[in-house]
């Protein structure tokens, strides 16, 4: 998958050219699941920390940093920074589960031109990439230099070797922002929202799906001005407090009717009859969501993108629920076009996305990724301690209970293997 890039203004392009600059777009590669988007403060702040170059860390304060999702075992994420990939941040299993930043080699050219940070020079030659080399290095990697190459060079079990090279001049390039992108996308923009005000006035929409997550908040925010004046938010019980406060606070800025639902019956006597909610048996969403929403007749938006997850490539922009027919105005935007948006209309945001957590849900939902699982220890130990306990009741270990053991019925075999270990 793609999408633009302006080389002069050093800003991401959603349309064919630059609105600042009338540059026409370059292309930015990512995966086609990657679902770009702005790191948030908490990636950025965990980049600053795996990344020992200090003339690196004051360059990233003043630059747009994009992330694209890799496929993975949890957290894995592509970093781009000036229009081109500067490497993969993943949190993995390592004896324990931590953060890990590797470089590629033309992220390594922009460390080294940085900090000329290399802690080592390689004196061979010929085909570097892959090549394994006689040198100890200290952590993870290290930038070497090899005549007019920069290189990043990795640990594996068998020994140091060559992960990526880069052999070109890396410059520098402008500062730039969140802000500087959405001048530069401004007609895209603009477009995309005149063509979902449409859908949802053409489809004369009753309510909004709202859950207090991003999505849900920009779909809200434009049927509000198709007219809409009624939001349904499913409250499941178990929500996190960032999102229940941002719920009402958000309809109150609209001026929005917020209708609270609940579960018909408590969600820990729930558990006792289905058992723990899984990734392959998510009895939750149904009991706790679902069937609080199909009391209700009419047309409802849903802020729902098909680039969230791999299960809603192939989603229509159409869809019912028991009586209730349901449009997806937004599904063809990407997780960068929800943040111009929301930096474009200068709307607030759930402040869970600027402490760690990508997804906004129930804090026990087994979809939750492990790194903010145990994020959520730092962030929310109340919440933490509440699930954590009820796990080892039901006979969970701590290290299946760290490990994401009690997700699955039936564990990936990668899992197993961290089981194992």
């Amino acid at each position: 998958m793609e999408i633009g890039y302006c080389s002069k203004c050093n800003v991401p392009l959603r349309g064919e050219h630059c609105d600042v600059c009338n540059s026409k777009s370059v292309q930015l590669k990512f995966h086609n699941m990657g679902d770009i988007r702005p790191a948030s403060s908490f990636e950025i702040g965990v980049l600053m920390q795996l990344i020992p170059y200090r003339e690196v860390k004051n360059y990233f304060r003043t630059h747009l940093i994009l992330l694209s999702k890799q496929p993975g075992l949890d957290y894995r994420k592509d970093v781009f920074l000036d229009g081109y990939k500067i490497g993969t941040m993943e949190f993995i299993y390592d004896l324990r589960w931590r953060w890990k930043f590797t470089p590629t080699g033309k992220g390594a050219a922009l460390f080294h031109a940085l900090s000329n940070g290399a802690a080592f020079k390689l004196q061979s030659s010929g085909h570097l990439k892959g090549k394994r080399i006689a040198h100890e290095i200290q952590g993870d990697w290290e930038i070497f230099t090899a005549g007019s190459c920069v290189g990043v060079a990795v640990h594996t079990e068998k020994g140091t070797k060559v992960k990526d090279i880069f052999c070109h001049p890396v410059k520098t390039k402008r500062k730039n922002s969140i802000g500087d992108a959405v001048s530069a996308n401004r007609v895209f923009l603009e477009k995309i929202e005149q063509e979902a005000v449409k859908k949802i006035k053409r489809a004369k929409a009753n309510y909004v799906a709202f859950s207090g997550g991003k999505d849900s908040e920009v779909a809200l925010y434009l049927a509000s001005k198709a007219g809409v004046k009624k939001a349904i938010y499913a409250n499941t019980g178990l929500e996190f407090p960032e999102s229940v406060r941002f719920a009402y606070q958000f309809a109150e800025y609209l001026n929005i009717e917020l209708i609270e639902v609940r579960p018909r019956y408590d969600f820990w006597k729930a558990v006792k009859e289905n058992g723990i909610p899984t990734k392959d048996s998510r009895w939750c969403t149904k009991f706790l969501k679902l069937e609080q929403l199909k009391k209700f007749n009419g047309i409802m938006v849903d802020g729902t993108r098909r680039y969230e997850s791999f299960g809603r490539m192939t989603k229509g922009s159409k869809g019912t629920l028991g009586n209730l027919q349901i449009i997806y105005p937004i599904i063809d935007w990407l997780a960068l076009d929800i943040w111009l948006y929301i930096n474009w209309k200068n709307l607030p945001h759930n402040l869970l996305y600027d402490i760690g957590y990508e997804r906004i849900g129930c804090y026990l939902c087994p979809s939750m990724l492990t790194a903010e699982f145990h994020n959520m220890r730092r962030t929310h130990p109340e919440l933490f301690k509440t699930w954590y306990t009820y796990l080892r009741k039901q006979g969970y270990s701590n290290d299946e209970i760290m490990n994401g053991v009690w997700r699955w019925h039936k564990m990936p075999a990668k899992l197993m293997e961290i089981h194992k270990s």
